[in-house]
């Protein structure tokens, strides 16, 4: 009975592909903009300091108060060692001069032990000077005059300073989308830290870079759509129109930039489309569950992953048809390939083990046991060393590219759902979809770099100098 019970409740896991990122719940703005708060660290004197929030609005120019929604309300130098988002919501457009912050306890250590301030009945309004647009994300980042806050060591008052950050220029700006938010996180890959936020509309998920152009593309599952964005301008300038019912997953460009490759979930199918046009000009049977899909370097064949199908479409972008099928084990989910590009690395959901498929003879050829439970996978192609991290987290292991065995491992605490290398910076950029995190790990002193705060469902990111 206990058995049936499991494989009831396996089959329905795969049905409604519960493996995948989930729909965005999140409403349209219509009307509306968004309101992104991000609080800066602790000053290292406000150590002995503590305090609670109660409740956050941004206060327009007409004095109409818009109560957005904490995303933490404990205050202390331990939780805000680094950059946070503190509190986001939907806002009227227009002029908005103040952030009103109404605290419900604040505690002050000393030697002789802990003392309870005392804090205003009424909100206490910081001034913030920004302006909130229809259909656009708006990034407002606060840091905390503790001197001042702590004014007679008596009374606490929340007073902050607020800023709308700089957007970092094109060659540190990473993007990052945020599926169940519909957002786009803009940030510096080398402070690891906010630059913009994007409304995307529904369900956007993966995204690529046209370095060489300036622009972004992104495919959105929810409107059957591929968005361009100008990275000048951080916003949408087209729309790219797919069949209704694709929800296209994932997406690839040619390193020319002039073709786009879609793997499309809904109706398992891939679309070619002509990036200089901005039209599709093929559309391709791939098998049940079309969700991932990876160019070779050569810009000349790509490869649609089926993860109900247990197999990879192979695409002949020259003739503009299939050119084969690869058959793997159960659940294919994403693959890399080797520095050379000769050998193909594909891991599954179902299945422990990392098919190696040599690309000449498009045969398998070696297979890696890591675990059920592999999410993501990075070759770095100046080593050839393979990182494997799990949806359940902790460690990424790192697997000698001649041995294909595990010889090391990185701290990462969380589950992980997307990896990329700076080849800039040397840093692993690690996904974690539970933790609503974006972290920074440099391959070389193998310590932590960074942590980013991300939207709902953080699902792909991409960088510039990406390796």
């Amino acid at each position: 009975m206990l058995i049936r019970i499991v494989m009831i409740m396996v089959l329905t896991c795969l049905t409604a592909g519960c493996m995948q990122v989930r729909e965005a719940v999140k409403r349209p703005l219509g009307d509306d903009g968004e309101l992104f708060l991000y609080c800066e660290p602790f000053p290292q004197d406000a150590g002995r300091l503590q305090f609670t929030i109660e409740e956050v609005s941004a206060v327009r120019d007409d004095g109409l108060a818009v109560t957005l929604t904490p995303e933490f309300k404990n205050f202390d130098l331990a939780g805000l060692s680094r950059q946070r988002l503190f509190a986001k919501g939907f806002a009227p457009p227009g002029r908005y001069s103040s952030i009103a912050i109404k605290v419900k306890n604040a505690i002050l250590s000393s030697e002789e032990g802990k003392g309870r301030l005392l804090v205003p009945e009424q909100p206490y309004e910081n001034q913030a000077m920004f302006t909130i647009r229809n259909g656009k994300a708006t990034v407002v980042t606060m840091e905390l005059k503790y001197r001042d806050a702590i004014g007679d060591v008596i009374i606490f008052r929340p007073i902050f300073t607020s800023t709308v950050p700089p957007v970092p220029l094109p060659e540190l700006t990473g993007y990052m989308t945020n599926h169940a938010d519909n957002t786009i996180t803009v940030f510096d890959k080398r402070s690891a830290r906010i630059g913009a936020m994007i409304e995307t509309g529904k369900g956007p998920a993966g995204i690529a870079l046209d370095q060489l152009r300036m622009l972004v593309y992104v495919a959105m599952t929810g409107e059957d759509t591929v968005g361009i964005i100008d990275v000048r301008e951080n916003s949408f300038i087209d729309r790219i129109r797919l069949t209704p019912g694709d929800a296209p997953r994932f997406l690839a460009i040619t390193p020319d930039g002039k073709l786009a490759v879609t793997a499309n979930s809904r109706s398992n199918t891939a679309s070619i489309i002509d990036l200089q046009s901005r039209l599709e000009v093929a559309r391709l049977p791939a098998g049940i569950g079309a969700e991932y899909v990876l160019m070779d370097r050569s810009g000349r064949r790509a490869y649609v992953f089926n993860r109900l199908s247990n197999s990879i479409t192979v695409i002949d972008l020259t003739t503009r048809v299939v050119a084969g099928t690869l058959q793997t084990e159960s659940g294919p989910l994403y693959g890399q390939f080797s520095r050379k590009g000769d050998r193909l690395f594909v891991y599954h959901e179902m299945s422990p083990n990392i098919l190696v498929v040599a690309l000449d003879g498009q045969t398998m050829t070696r297979r890696i046991n890591a675990g059920i439970g592999i999410k993501a996978l990075k070759i770095n192609t100046v080593t050839d060393q393979i990182y494997a991290g799990t949806r359940l987290g902790g460690a990424i292991d790192v697997y000698d590219p001649f041995t294909l065995i595990a010889v090391d491992f990185l701290n990462a605490d969380g589950g992980v759902g997307y990896m990329t290398i700076d080849g800039d910076e040397n840093n692993l950029l690690v996904i974690h979809p539970r933790n609503k995190l974006l972290r920074f790990i440099n391959l070389i002193a193998k310590k932590e770099r960074g942590l980013l705060d991300t939207g709902a469902e953080p699902y792909d990111v991409v960088i510039f100098g990406e390796r």
